[in-house]
């Protein structure tokens, strides 16, 4: 099979990685990729966004499956482009995709399908918006409509208020996404948990511990992939069970009650609170982070995996099967991140890294390592050899530079979360670029 893997960050380059391993492909491109996966792939120089160039050029040069690593090609219609085509695209149609675009919309959806989420409601209407805010405990949470448009912790009622004003004032006058979502602030850990859907059921992946923040307060800004873990604990297992009961299959579920299909990735994300887990989002995608601690403790063949979720015979697939040893994931960024950090620089040590620790990377360039994909030309035989021909450790590092605030990410695996935790942090200290940094604490807790 050839196929064209859509996405940039560390998701872009674990799913190469993953996807090389398999028996079931000739050829893997990437576009745009990044530093990772120049040395894995070859690249192709498409537009995430443009959503019938993507499908022109599949169907021209004959690729079996297209695998968004993010939504923004689902957003852009590539599903609904792509259907007349007979080019398999891992992921939803466009109106599917809104729920996780907008998050008034995924608010409505949990609330009509009785997904356990926070208390709060989506709104549209400044004036009922301010009379709900009035009446409501704090702290409390402000989301902008759009879920690139952020959202904000407020402790005091009057800047809750201005906070308010401000995104009514702000939003966009030619857009549907013109509302906010007001709900309690839960404090807690951040889960997300996965799945493998064809529309029908849902094969839960590993639930993953997010840590999404700079520094290790509930207030800070989000910080995408700053660090992530698994665990093979017995209440992880547990954990896993009641998500999927109470999480994704209703969102499977309420999917197909309310017409809208669905296939591949779909997550949930969610606080572990005092009592008990709440959703706080709805994707169609791995997180950052997510992707890269998940994806190498599975040992299975990813692509009869992607194959079942087209055919709709997820149901007929024995469970996945796991390594055992749980895994750390150290988010190496720049100081800074994410408001106001250098780039640029060289990144070096990824020669030193112990065998075995894994490094996928998420906002690099390597010049000097990219192929460049020629139409019509078959290259599936070189870039198969790529892949087996550089690991994960000991990768040439000459021309690799860091082009944003997260470089890259440290995984390492261990007999227990703590030493995997060990692993990680001490090979993170063996990488070294402008301004390097990351949260020492990741890991140090299960699910806390």
């Amino acid at each position: 099979m050839k196929v064209l893997i859509l996405g940039n960050d560390g998701r872009a380059h674990v799913m190469t990685w993953k996807l090389l391993n398999s028996s079931l492909v000739q050829e893997v491109v990437c576009a745009p990729g990044n530093g990772g996966t120049a040395q894995l792939a070859l690249h192709a120089d498409l537009d995430q966004q443009d959503s019938i160039g993507i499908a022109r050029w599949c169907f021209d040069e004959q690729f079996d499956l297209v695998f968004p690593t993010n939504s923004t090609s689902l957003q852009a219609g590539l599903v609904d482009e792509t259907l007349s085509l007979q080019v398999g695209v891992c992921g939803p149609p466009q109106r599917t995709v809104a729920l996780e675009q907008s998050r008034c919309q995924a608010k409505e959806f949990m609330l009509r399908h009785r997904i356990p989420t926070a208390p709060g409601r989506p709104f549209n209407d400044l004036t009922t918006a301010e009379k709900f805010l009035a009446s409501q405990p704090l702290p409390v949470m402000i989301k902008a409509d759009h879920s690139s448009g952020g959202e904000q912790v407020y402790i005091d009622r009057y800047a809750a208020l201005e906070g308010l004003r401000t995104l009514f004032a702000a939003r966009p006058l030619d857009s549907n996404q013109s509302g906010v979502v007001i709900e309690a602030f839960l404090p807690g850990a951040r889960v997300a948990l996965s799945a493998f859907t064809d529309g029908r059921t849902a094969v839960p992946l590993l639930p993953v511990r997010l840590y999404d923040r700079a520094e290790p307060s509930d207030t800070a800004p989000i910080a995408v992939g700053v660090g992530a873990h698994t665990s093979s604990s017995n209440f992880s297992r547990q954990l896993a069970e009641y998500l999927q009961r109470k999480f994704l299959q209703p969102f499977v579920d309420g999917l197909a009650h309310d017409g809208l299909p669905s296939w591949g990735i779909l997550g949930i994300d969610c606080i572990i609170a005092p009592d008990g887990p709440r959703a706080i989002g709805l994707r169609y995608a791995l997180r950052e982070g997510e992707a890269q601690v998940v994806l190498p403790r599975l040992e299975d063949d990813l692509m009869p995996w992607i194959q079942a979720m087209f055919t709709q015979r997820l149901h007929e697939r024995p469970p996945p099967v796991w390594s055992p040893t749980p895994n750390v994931g150290l988010g190496l960024f720049a100081r800074g991140y994410p408001i106001s950090f250098a780039y640029g620089g060289f990144v070096q040590g990824l020669e030193d890294l112990d065998e075995g620790v894994l490094a996928f990377h998420s906002s690099t360039a390597h010049p000097g390592a990219v192929l460049t994909y020629t139409p019509q030309q078959n290259r599936a035989n070189l870039n198969q050899t790529l892949g087996r021909l550089f690991g994960m450790t000991g990768l040439s590092t000459g021309g690799l530079h860091s082009t944003g605030g997260l470089v890259l990410t440290i995984v390492a695996q261990g007999a227990t979360l703590a030493g995997a935790r060990g692993r990680a942090l001490v090979n993170a200290e063996r990488v070294q670029f402008a301004g390097r940094a990351f949260r020492d604490d990741i890991g140090a807790k299960e699910f806390a």
